[in-house]
């Protein structure tokens, strides 16, 4: 099995612990939306409590916070069930949305690098591996929609947004084309630092997104590779772990 190959098989290997994973690791409390506090708004200080009455019904509580960070729950309660439901078109449509910090492992399999100095642009795929840090939120969309027998079923769909810092190792072939060595007869694989950023959306515990970074070769021929901390842009695969 050639280097290439192995790292073919590396990726996909990956790829398939973190589909085969995500059935597992979607029962945590997470990517479920649980009792807790939540925003009304993605960049809103509103807060309110959530707490999960039965399967169909919410109760819903503003929270009212004080400068020395104690907090408490106003009487103003709001349920959400499905027998309350009296709308004219339907449905009903609420977001809660809980802010945190993300971390992932991902891999970046696919690579554009532009064009410079002569060489044509680039689109590359090779094995690396990224650990991930950023800020997330998590947006809870509630739904209830009314159903031909006149009764309202409840819906809750998860989607979570990312955005942070990457550093990794990955590979590259290096060989007389990416090196400005007229002297250099040979080719290899050569092992890379990767670092930027990246902005990911999840669904359960699977990310995937955008990353804009640079890589740097991490041998003596550094000085002569051409993408040496040349920026570029890299589609993003990952799994959460916390």
């Amino acid at each position: 099995m050639t280097l290439k190959q192995l790292n073919s098989f590396i990726a996909l290997t990956t790829l398939v612990i973190c589909a085969s994973s995500c059935g597992v690791l979607k029962q945590s409390s997470k990517y479920n939306f649980n009792d807790g506090i939540y925003k009304t708004k993605r960049l809103s200080t509103e807060k309110v409590y959530v707490m999960r009455i039965d399967d169909d019904t919410l109760a819903v509580f503003p929270v009212k916070e004080f400068k020395d960070s104690t907090a408490i729950l106003s009487e103003q309660r709001i349920s959400y069930a499905t027998f309350q439901r009296k709308l004219k078109d339907n449905k009903f449509h609420r977001t809660f949305y809980k802010p945190s910090f993300d971390l992932d492992v991902m891999t970046i399999p696919v690579t554009y690098r532009p064009s410079i100095s002569g060489y044509p642009n680039q689109l590359t795929n090779s094995y690396s591996g990224a650990l991930y840090g950023g800020y997330r939120i998590d947006a809870y969309h509630l739904n209830y929609k009314r159903t031909p027998l006149n009764v309202y079923k409840q819906n809750i769909k998860h989607i979570g947004y990312s955005g942070g810092f990457y550093a990794g190792i990955g590979n590259t072939l290096i060989d007389a084309f990416s090196l400005n060595d007229p002297n250099f007869y040979y080719q290899y694989e050569g092992v890379l630092l990767l670092t930027g950023i990246a902005g990911n959306v999840a669904v359960g515990n699977f990310t995937f997104g955008i990353a804009f970074g640079t890589d740097h070769l991490l041998d003596q021929n550094h000085k002569y590779w051409i993408y040496q901390d040349m920026p570029c842009v890299g589609f993003t695969l990952g799994l959460n772990i916390n």
